[in-house]
């Protein structure tokens, strides 16, 4: 199966994720579980590979479990871990 979310691509931005903070999914808004990954963009909003060191990075954001299988692996990081 081809994932939906490569390298280069806009990140997702679910309104209400933007809106209500970090406790929701950026893909459907959905409330977020205890573990939820993450997903690092640049300034463009455009993924880019987690820790890479990009000087234009925004930093991570939330996604949940199910929307996560959206994603290459490599894309995605636990923060804390």
């Amino acid at each position: 199966m081809n994932k939906q979310y490569k390298v280069g691509d806009l990140a997702p931005s679910n309104e209400k994720a933007i809106t209500h903070g970090l406790d929701l999914c950026y893909e459907c808004g959905k409330k977020l579980g205890k573990n939820p990954l993450h997903f690092e963009v640049n300034t463009g909003w455009e993924i880019i590979i987690p820790g890479s060191n990009d000087k234009d990075s925004q930093g991570c954001f939330p996604i949940g479990q199910t929307c996560a299988n959206k994603f290459e692996p490599n894309l995605l990081i636990k923060l804390g871990a």
